[in-house]
């Protein structure tokens, strides 16, 4: 066996493991010293390729991918500074839980800090942020023909075992290779070009997934099996709640709104108690808020809970929190606020979800699991609990303040003037088993605090994980590879930018995913901040103009490109684009201060609704 050809096996072997647990999709881009890494993965039938040039728009798609897929994709790079692209990429999915494969091509070890082009240190690069990372050996025929423990191919296994978790997380295997890369011939190696992958789905199939997402989108998406963590603890999180007189459970940004969403959603419902959902929990438009009228899942607290008097006659005396710190601010604060309450905190996830210090109890255990228990049983307290009409009036008292907050924030932000009401729009004009992928910065902000809750069947993703601006073209296009569609990303003017490359994964005909770009010529949430009155630094240094025409930008990646000037008119054009095969971009533009103005008018109607119920509640 040449050396070429001993590349190819020892790459070959690395894919096969990898499908032996699921990873079926691989990204790749293109370099030299990775082609073994790309022969095999064209050469195995169970592996999709894409080609992507840019790293770290290859690492927010498969970050992408592995949200609404959830298993794995692979991304494959070069040696040298093409890994170092991918930290933006491993940062979101570790602390998104994502599970992520990273396969990176290297120099032989004796190269390293030897002046040898191309090479840095690349074993170790992304630190803790990876679960499991191995520089395998230079390939050699003996160790390709061993299996057993500490072997090559157990070490791939024990990658793809970190990276599926629970929880997931990205993983890294730099893979040295030796010149010559590649076979002289690949006579015999069943290389596949793109496009050809196999086979499709057969219509019948087809159909009877369309079946199944129409009885209860998301129901159909695969989920990796795992071991189930976590201890009698979260049997105790029933007796909290059957003792509280005033509970509140908190929904914030969870990795899998599919499963935890609806969790919340029954248990909600079931005991009859106030839910605030982040529209990242997969509760704000879950399915099955029909099933007792009124659900009380409730999305208007940014606004009600800047009222003071509103968060003193509120403060609960139990506070079950699932997933990550929410998105609002207000909210944040209020739970701060609350001093007297228990605060329990339930998560499964490789990081504490708990920087305020505020949990009394942390139980680690699937929250959808300990949700699920808690909306089966009727009470578990040691005593009688609180009586069911004491529980009716709290929560009660909740939704009307909600419903009084909502029907201010709905008719003062009618007008073409908020980002709010162009978050609102695109929320209506999607069709159930939709997703809706959020940018960071105002896009998030606004779908919280303009998206009231409803029984959509929808489902709301972003990269709260780090929170960045960075990826989101990607991350969208990454989804609707994973098996989400339609998609429709609503994305700021300077993340578009920042991502632009990432366009390039749309002429994949088959991603179908609408881009709402809210084009405010830069940085729209600065002037939501006190900075804005610090000119003349403010205006070049935070809101930074740009001056773009981004209609130039579709044209370059052929995507069809349309302006929409009211939320009416955007809520049209996306109901008729997400029918539509492919990638396109709607436009809206707005003025920064306008937004800001406009908001905070909202902000004040709001709070000026919610005092007069409360006024009269006084009377």
């Amino acid at each position: 066996m040449t050396g070429g050809e001993l590349n190819l096996a020892w790459a070959q072997a690395i894919f096969s493991t990898l499908a032996e647990y699921g990873v079926e999709e691989v990204e790749i881009v293109p370099g030299s010293r990775s082609a073994p890494l790309v022969l095999a993965a064209r050469s195995l039938p169970a592996m999709r390729a894409r080609v992507h040039m840019d790293e770290r728009s290859a690492g927010y798609f498969a970050a992408g991918y592995a949200r609404t897929h959830l298993g794995p994709a692979a991304v494959v790079t070069t040696s040298g500074t093409a890994v170092g692209n991918l930290l933006p990429a491993v940062i979101e999915a570790d602390q998104s839980d994502l599970p992520l494969v990273l396969v990176t091509a290297d120099r032989p070890p004796g190269m390293r800090g030897a002046d040898a082009n191309q090479t840095i240190l690349q074993p170790g690069i992304f630190g803790d942020r990876v679960r499991f990372e191995a520089d395998l050996p230079l390939p050699s025929q003996g160790e390709l023909q061993s299996t057993g423990p500490r072997s090559m191919i157990d070490t791939v296994r024990t990658a793809a075992r970190h990276a599926l978790g629970p929880p997931g997380g990205p993983v890294h295997l730099n893979v040295p290779f030796d010149k010559p890369l590649q076979p002289e011939s690949v006579e015999g190696i069943a290389l596949r070009g793109p496009g050809d992958e196999g086979p499709r789905p057969s219509e019948s199939e087809l159909a009877r997934v369309a079946e199944a997402e129409a009885a209860e989108p998301g129901s159909w998406r695969p989920r990796p099996s795992g071991r189930v963590r976590g201890s009698d603890r979260d049997t105790l999180v029933g007796r909290w709640l059957g003792a509280a007189r005033r509970p509140l459970l908190v929904a914030g940004p969870v990795c899998d709104p599919g499963l935890d969403g609806p969790a919340v959603v029954r248990c909600a419902v079931h005991r009859n108690i106030p839910a605030l959902a982040d529209p990242l929990s997969g509760a704000r438009f879950a399915v099955g808020m029909d099933e007792a009228g009124d659900a009380p899942i409730l999305g208007a607290y940014d606004h009600f809970l800047r009222v003071r008097e509103a968060v003193e006659s509120l403060e609960p005396d139990l506070i079950i929190r699932v997933g990550r710190t929410p998105t609002s601010g207000v909210l944040e604060a209020a739970l701060a606020t609350w001093k007297h309450a228990t605060h329990i905190v339930i998560d499964d996830g490789t990081h504490r979800k708990d920087y305020q210090g505020l949990a009394d109890h942390y139980v680690h255990a699937p929250a959808s699991r300990v949700l699920d228990r808690l909306a089966r049983d009727d009470g578990d307290g040691d005593g009688a609990g609180p009586p069911a009409s004491s529980l009716l009036r709290w929560t009660r008292r909740w939704m009307e303040i909600e419903a009084a907050a909502w029907e201010a924030v709905e008719a003062g932000a009618a007008d073409a003037d908020n980002e709010g009401a162009y978050a609102a729009a695109a929320i209506r004009a999607l069709p159930s088993g939709a997703t809706l992928f959020v940018s960071s910065s105002m896009p998030v902000r606004d779908v919280d605090a303009y998206g009231r809750p409803a029984t959509r069947g929808l489902q709301v993703l972003g990269n709260r994980g780090a929170s960045g601006i960075d990826g989101i073209v990607s991350s969208a296009l990454g989804c609707a590879a994973g098996g989400a569609g339609p998609v429709v990303a609503l994305v700021g003017d300077l993340a578009f930018y920042h991502d632009m490359n990432g366009l390039l994964a749309a002429r994949d005909r088959d991603l179908n995913v609408v881009f709402v770009l809210v084009d405010n010529d830069g940085g729209g949430i600065f002037h939501m901040l006190p900075i804005r009155d610090l000119e003349p630094v403010f205006t070049p240094y935070f809101a930074t103009p740009h001056g773009l025409d981004f209609r130039h930008a579709a044209r370059m990646y052929g995507l069809p490109f349309t302006d929409a000037a009211s939320p009416q008119e955007l809520e049209e054009a996306v109901a008729s684009a997400v029918g539509r095969r492919g990638a396109e971009v709607i436009r809206v533009r707005t003025d920064r201060e306008r937004n800001r103005r406009s908001h905070r008018r909202v902000q004040a109607e709001a709070a000026r609704s919610v005092n007069e119920l409360l006024n009269r509640e006084m009377q």
